[in-house]
């Protein structure tokens, strides 16, 4: 494909709750051309901010920008830098690793946690959100490999030994017989399929689209095969964000926003869906915010109109994440959607 003109400009934001503040932070947003904002909803935002929230997102929606909103950290099972207590509050929740051990991260299966994340769709699109942004949906896991995967606790396991006839196994994936292991990890992605799909059609039940965003390849989250989510008929956008490592080379930010963007492109073509890519705007390293420039231009080869960064003016709220030069980090951003 030849480069596509962006037609849906957008950033996320989020850590501010006080709508005077945010209001005007969206105008800042608007006048620098964008048309669209993400908006993070947490656990700590539907227990305490409900109104400021409603507030802040049908404000935005009024100053026409399109507005996706996140679970941002829900129940760990989403991305993001919000705690979650969900699993601190009933320990069953947990999901359950390899060695035995609970985690911090809530079992997608555990009817519990599926309640709340209904109770979590209810209240967002009771605002004027368009989209909720299914962000990096993935069972818990630790950079480095699949050492010590999830999950073993008692719900999959039952799911797993219906399923399959057997236990499910207590190895390493390496360690495993490929048959074995093929199973798990069908098993993995099929529930979190699963778990989608009852999300999604609860969205669309109350009028709202939907579009889910898969953790690139080389996480390993559960959910490798992206058709599967794009075949869902509940599924209006697919999305990925193959952000990079510090120090990482402008080739292989080439070469792996380049390889996203085709695998993105097929799939959405195949299935009939809207496509979307995420571009890194956090922790970009003093002269290198000519990466944001590559990781656009290998997305509009590709095809792809809709384009976000995370997050708002390099991440400059976010002491952790923030950029080097964040002023640099948003101007090169503008720029390179021009």
């Amino acid at each position: 494909m030849t480069n596509s003109v962006v037609k849906i400009k957008g950033v996320s934001y989020f850590g501010v709750r006080s709508p005077k503040h945010v209001l005007a932070d969206m105008a800042d947003i608007k006048a620098a051309g964008f048309n669209a904002v993400l908006h993070t909803w947490s656990e700590e935002d539907l227990q305490y901010y409900f109104d400021s929230m409603k507030q802040i997102i049908d404000a935005s929606a009024d100053m026409d920008l399109q507005v996706y909103v996140n679970p941002w950290g829900v129940g760990r099972v989403f991305g993001g830098e919000a705690y979650s207590e969900l699993t601190a509050r009933d320990h069953d929740l947990c999901q359950v690793a390899l060695d035995g051990n609970p985690k911090v991260a809530a079992c997608p299966n555990h009817p519990k946690f599926r309640e709340y994340m209904h109770q979590w769709i209810a209240a967002v699109c009771a605002t004027k959100v368009s989209t909720i942004f299914w962000d990096e949906p993935h069972f818990y896991f630790e950079k480095g490999g699949l050492s010590n995967w999830s999950c073993r606790c008692e719900r999959c396991r039952e799911g797993f030994r219906k399923r399959f006839g057997y236990e499910m196994p207590a190895a390493t994936f390496d360690q495993m017989p490929p048959d074995q292991a093929c199973d798990v990890k069908q098993f993995r992605e099929d529930c979190l399929i699963g778990f989608l799909k009852e999300m999604t059609e609860d969205v669309h039940n109350r009028g709202k689209r939907n579009c889910v965003c898969m953790l690139p390849p080389w996480f390993p989250a559960g959910l490798d095969d992206w058709g599967k989510v794009a075949s869902l008929a509940s599924v209006d956008e697919i999305a990925s964000d193959p952000y990079w490592e510090k120090g990482a080379s402008e080739e292989w930010v080439r070469e792996k926003y380049a390889e996203t963007a085709r695998k993105l492109t097929a799939i959405a073509t195949k299935y009939n869906k809207a496509v979307q890519m995420w571009i890194k705007a956090y922790q970009i390293e003093a002269g290198r915010e000519n990466d944001l420039a590559i990781a656009v231009e290998e997305s509009r080869a590709a095809g792809i109109d809709n384009i976000f960064a995370w997050s708002y003016r390099g991440t400059e709220t976010l002491s952790w994440l923030k950029s080097d030069r964040p002023d640099e980090v948003a101007k090169a951003f503008r720029e390179a959607l021009k």
